[in-house]
């Protein structure tokens, strides 16, 4: 009785009610996600870390199409690692996604869920208690030095002037399909050229797939077949044009399958072996590491861009990589 008088005495017998705060969902923190006003994006922009626009895009598509479906109406702290193993077997089994696909879309759930965490909306990333599912893509295969010099040093097999010369820039630079369809006659530079630009769905120019741009030098007959390209372009911006008409993929694609066909390379082996336009880029960074080129080295060249990554070659010096020149000539000039 005496507890309850001195309460009473306190006016702290009945406590005050407690508001109850609003449930937020993941639909309403994830609003204005992954678009340029995003304030993640603008504090990774301070942090020294561009995040390129394409890049951007794209993470908002799949977590519209992927993420919101799920979780919109989802509490913030209701989002538990089981609910998020539930969905990884849904876009598995259902979406039919490959594991690699899905992995890339978790991570990007957990980025943010990692911010909402920071923020305080909830007190740990469900998503970082969910495993990654197991990569079951085949691996790329790749020619060898021999085959690859062969077939470059053999314009016989090739049907397409042009998307010969686009698989051997791409032999001697690593550059993917999309950053030499978006070549412009401006990018060629006096003994190198400059990357950066790729391309969309649609043809249009977008930012590298890392967002770096990149100086690389190529060999002097290529760069001669590159500048009468530039010629034959005309009033068109691209390089690798037709008529006037930049060069679709498939284009390019499919002279290299027949060329490949014309050397012995048939499209049931060619498929076992699983050898892509794709494939220069491994051809060549195998090429370049097993010549002794330094692991940096070769990433700033292909463009292959880590966290880790140095900076050692950040600034293109022609010097820099006057072995790497050394390499990539002994792939174009025929030995015979």
């Amino acid at each position: 009785m005496a507890y309850t008088l001195e309460l009473y005495r306190t006016n702290s017998l009945i406590p005050e009610k407690i508001e109850a705060k609003p449930i937020l969902t993941f639909g309403e923190y994830a609003d204005g996600w992954w678009t340029p006003d995003c304030e993640y994006v603008k504090a990774e922009k301070l942090r020294g870390r561009q995040l390129s626009e394409q890049y951007i895009k794209t993470n908002r598509q799949l977590m519209d199409r992927y993420i919101l479906p799920t979780f919109k109406s989802t509490p913030m702290v209701d989002i538990s690692p089981s609910r998020i193993e539930a969905w990884q077997r849904y876009l598995i089994e259902k979406k039919k996604l490959s594991p690699k696909y899905a992995n890339n879309i978790l991570s990007i759930f957990s980025v943010i869920l990692d911010e909402a965490r920071r923020q305080g909306h909830i007190t740990k990333n469900p998503a970082r208690e969910v495993r990654t599912l197991a990569n079951n893509s085949r691996q790329r295969g790749i020619l060898s030095f021999d085959e690859a010099r062969d077939l470059l040093t053999n314009v016989s097999y090739w049907d397409n002037p042009m998307a010969y010369t686009a698989s051997l820039l791409a032999a001697c630079t690593g550059m993917r399909l999309g950053e030499i369809r978006a070549l412009r006659p401006s990018d060629l530079r006096d003994g190198y050229i400059h990357v950066e630009h790729s391309v969309d769905r649609h043809g249009a120019l977008k930012s590298t797939k890392t967002g770096d741009k990149r100086e690389l030098s190529i060999p002097g007959s290529l760069m001669e077949t590159l500048r009468n390209l530039a010629k034959l372009a005309g009033k068109c911006d691209r390089l690798f044009s037709i008529a006037g008409v930049p060069m679709g993929s498939e284009t390019i694609r499919f002279s290299l399958y027949r060329a490949l066909a014309r050397m012995g390379i048939e499209e049931a082996e060619r498929a076992k072996r699983n050898i892509t336009f794709h494939s220069w880029r491994h051809f060549l960074n195998s090429q370049l590491l097993a010549n002794g080129i330094n692991e940096a080295k070769t990433r700033k060249i292909t463009g292959h861009s880590t966290a880790e990554m140095t900076k050692l070659y950040s600034h293109f010096m022609v010097n820099d990589f006057a072995d790497v020149l050394r390499i990539t000539e002994t792939i174009i000039i025929s030995n015979q």
